[in-house]
């Protein structure tokens, strides 16, 4: 009778394990992005405005607006909303920014 309580339980235990080992695996994070050098801000200025006017894909490096945020890279089409602000708009993201958030725009390689 003992014998045959412990298998139960070293089987329910086995086959719980089995089915939700995947819960406790550890989770794996995305990379932070190494930081690209800024570029001065004439430069963005003029290569968003360029980017407008030609609906130009674009890749962006933006800063977060706290320090509790990471930096975000992002490739997208750019719409202007003024004051400063922009939307980048990718498949199936959209980020709003403000122009102090941008570190490095550029044309990506395909």
């Amino acid at each position: 009778m003992q014998n045959q309580r412990q298998s139960i339980i070293n089987r329910s235990t086995k086959i719980i394990f089995q089915s939700l080992h995947h819960l406790f695996e550890p989770i794996e994070f995305a990379p932070i992005p190494d930081l690209l050098n800024p570029q001065p801000a004439f430069q963005r200025k003029m290569f968003i405005q360029k980017a407008l006017a030609d609906q130009l894909l674009v890749y962006l490096q933006l800063m977060p607006k706290t320090a509790a945020g990471q930096p975000v890279e992002v490739r997208g089409y750019l719409k202007s909303l003024g004051q400063d602000r922009y939307l980048v708009q990718s498949k199936n993201l959209s980020y709003f920014f403000d122009f102090d958030q941008l570190r490095y725009i550029a044309h990506p390689l395909s």
